[in-house]
């Protein structure tokens, strides 16, 4: 019986996780399980939720989401996050590497780029841009 990826998407723009919610729900073997507007109780709304796999925006209002990530990682090691964003400065993928991040996609990519990273996370694979090819490396 094939396995269903649980998503869990975290942005402070309600257009933005509606859409979220549109694309996992029609990715192949994937299902959003829930949508948030900041990072405050990440680890507990990850937990509840029972993801694998959380789809975060870097920059909200509340607890900085770098930080809230990287509590997540050290509570719900399993679960890998995916930062969504706008920003593609280099020092800005560092600094979203360094938090743990196992991806990152950029909001301006179309949302094919989005299901594949969550793929590619669940399978163990990092997914982040190639410096130099636009934005996020697009």
């Amino acid at each position: 019986m094939p396995t269903t990826t649980r998503v869990f998407c975290v942005d402070d723009n309600p257009d933005i996780t509606s859409f979220l919610r549109l694309v996992i729900d029609a990715g192949p073997g994937m299902e959003c399980v829930g949508c948030v507007g900041s990072a405050d109780n990440l680890a507990e709304d990850v937990r509840r939720a029972r993801a694998d796999v959380v789809i975060l925006d870097a920059t909200m209002p509340g607890t900085d989401p770098l930080v809230a990530m990287k509590a997540l990682a050290a509570a719900l090691p399993d679960v890998k996050t995916i930062v969504y964003s706008g920003y593609d400065q280099p020092e800005f993928i560092d600094r979203v590497m360094d938090a743990g991040a196992w991806g990152c996609v950029s909001k301006h990519d179309d949302a094919d780029r989005l299901v594949r990273a969550v793929s590619e996370v669940v399978q163990g694979r990092v997914v982040f841009p190639t410096r130099g090819k636009g934005p996020l490396g697009a």
